[in-house]
């Protein structure tokens, strides 16, 4: 019998609307929560929401109430969660610590964009924070994508950010107030253009990743085994000082996420044991805007989550994937794992994890 709708089944998609950026994956009381970049009025990209959504394995997804709505200070772009487990802000109790949310305030008229905190005691109330915004932006000027996590190094927090040609970094002792230290921009090797959503995690190095929209002329540095296409995710691996990231001297090649061609603004979730990388599945091609996906009503998938480690490799440290668990058993879903590849095709899309989890391929079928 013919499956009446290509909806995958394992990877998480709106019912309708429009879908980008994951945002603010969180584990929270027992349970996996994501929100998203969202339109929920058509199937194409306006009036950024935070959609919203869980799940209790990370297969099977509940979509649940818009959790932030655009305002006065614009639409609600992309950013991150954390949650605030010794009340620093004050945002909640002993009892009742805060997730605090963390987005881009985007003003659609002046290009203004600016860094604002909304905060919820239970994941289903949500409040934006009076103060806001809590790094001040100016017309004209993108500053965009906050992730916040811990500062190990200096204590407090630090929070990242992308000014297009480079990753800002900032600290902070309260979560509220904070200041900028340092800054890291591309080396020549690296693919340039637009960065966007970077995101950092420490794995015996730390690792940089950031979402990249480039030219033409930078697709020949792709790596030669990877499908050449525009708008990708690369990595660097290094150190941070708590002030900013430098890459490691010897790397001297681009690395990138995913080697297939739709996979865009991953980030991790925070308050995990270990690195679980999500991403939105964005079906850059030329048939997009006329796709199956339109004709049912919803646009945009997110990858099914992995886990990321960093090995040390002779060419040095390079990224393994796994996924977060198999779909064996899975009704509608094809999922193989054999001779060191590993992969699941779910509705349109599908996703291949090869060379033992060196290399990954998602991408819409």
């Amino acid at each position: 019998m013919k499956k009446e709708t290509i909806l995958p089944l394992v990877h998480f998609s709106p019912h309708k609307g429009w879908m980008n950026d994951p945002n603010g994956p969180v584990y929270f009381n027992g349970e996996y929560h994501v929100f998203f970049q969202h339109n929920p009025n058509d199937v194409y990209w306006d009036s950024m929401h935070w959609g919203h959504a869980k799940s209790n394995d990370l297969m099977h997804w509940e979509e649940l109430p818009i959790a932030l709505f655009p305002d006065e200070q614009g639409m609600i772009f992309s950013g991150s969660a954390f949650i605030d487990k010794d009340n620093i802000t004050g945002l909640g109790s002993e009892k009742k610590p805060p997730v605090l949310l963390f987005y881009t305030s985007h003003d659609a008229a002046t290009k203004r964009e600016m860094q604002c905190m909304a905060y919820t005691p239970d994941m289903e109330h949500f409040y934006k924070y009076e103060g806001n915004p809590v790094i001040p932006g100016k017309e004209n000027t993108p500053a965009r994508d906050p992730q916040v996590f811990e500062n190990k190094i200096l204590g407090g927090f630090s929070l990242c950010l992308t000014v297009e040609n480079a990753v800002e970094f900032y600290h902070s002792n309260d979560l509220i107030s904070w200041e900028k230290t340092g800054e890291f921009r591309l080396p020549e090797y690296a693919v340039h253009g637009m960065i966007e959503c970077p995101c950092m995690f420490e794995d015996e190095k730390h690792v940089l990743m950031m979402s990249m929209d480039i030219p033409d002329s930078e697709i020949s540095k792709l790596p030669e085994d990877s499908v050449p296409h525009n708008r990708l995710m690369q990595y660097f691996v290094g150190t941070f000082d708590g002030k900013t990231f430098a890459a490691d001297e010897n790397q001297k090649e681009t690395l990138l996420v995913d080697y297939g061609p739709d996979f865009y603004a991953g980030t991790i979730f925070s308050n995990t044991k270990d690195t679980i990388l999500i991403a939105w599945l964005g079906d850059f091609s030329e048939k997009a805007k006329n796709s199956e996906t339109v004709k049912e009503g919803f646009k945009g998938i997110l990858s099914f989550p992995r886990t990321l480690k960093l090995k040390k490799t002779n060419s040095g440290y390079r990224l393994y994937h796994t996924f977060i668990k198999g779909c064996e058993g899975e009704e509608g879903v094809s999922y193989r794992k054999d001779d060191g590849e590993e992969s699941i095709t779910d509705g349109c899309v599908s996703e291949i994890i090869k060379d033992n989890g060196l290399k990954a391929y998602t991408s819409y079928k």
